[in-house]
C-alpha cells in the first residue's frame, strides 16, 4: 500500500554524537515512528518556538558623544 503525500519536503542530515544516535535508534525502534519522521517532528516542534521577526532584528546601538 502506497504511503500518503506528505507535501513538498527538503532532506538534510545531521551528524550526531554517537550516544545521541543510538538512542534514537532505540526510541524508533520502540515507536511505530520510523527515524525521518521523527527527527522531521522534533526539529519542526523546536522551529515553532523560535521568533524570526525578533532573532533577524537588531536594535540600533546608542552612543554617546565623547566632548
Amino acid at each position: 500500500m502506497a504511503q500518503r503525500s506528505k507535501g513538498e519536503r527538503h532532506v538534510i542530515t545531521a551528524r550526531l554524537p554517537m550516544s545521541d544516535a543510538k538512542k534514537l535508534a532505540a526510541v524508533v525502534a520502540a515507536t511505530d515512528e520510523n527515524r525521518s519522521d521523527l527527527v522531521a517532528r522534533l526539529v519542526h516542534s523546536y522551529l515553532e518556538t523560535i521568533d524570526l521577526d525578533e532573532l533577524t532584528t537588531q536594535e540600533e546601538l546608542q552612543f554617546s558623544r565623547a566632548s
